[in-house]
């Protein structure tokens, strides 16, 4: 068995697929469709490193979140040719607050009332302030 770069384990198709809990059809049919790149060759024989392992997990593990494979081929086209997640999207990336700029969402009231709201990632802490910034019923 060859010695994969930077000491990494080698694969056959059949060991790479048992690895990643799926079948070897479908690591051909992945492989087709461009998702799972080419092994190396030694002989005739197709050898996988753990970077195709990583990838074929990450893509079985999306497609079980719902995503297709049309949506996973973009995605994965994309961070082969370094594309940031702004760049895939078409969005721009979000202001990073400064030391001037208040991060707290729900600003002087949550102060007021003497209670701070637990920390969270940036768009999560979102939510709490659009249901704040609703009209009142009247």
């Amino acid at each position: 068995m060859p010695v994969a770069p930077h000491g990494s384990q080698t694969f056959t198709v059949d060991e790479l697929a048992r690895a990643a809990g799926t079948t070897t059809r479908q690591v051909r049919a992945l492989q087709t469709r461009g998702l799972v790149p080419r092994p190396g060759l030694v002989g005739r024989t197709g050898y996988y490193d753990t970077g195709h392992l990583d990838r074929l997990r990450a893509i079985l593990r999306l497609q079980a979140e719902g995503f297709s494979l049309a949506a996973l081929a973009t995605l994965l086209r994309a961070w082969d040719s370094g594309a940031t997640l702004d760049e895939v999207l078409g969005l721009r990336a979000p202001p990073v607050p400064g030391p001037d700029t208040e991060s707290d969402v729900f600003g002087d009231l949550a102060g007021s009332a003497g209670w701070s709201p637990p920390r969270r990632g940036r768009l999560l802490s979102l939510v709490p302030s659009t249901i704040l910034d609703q009209p009142a019923a009247s």
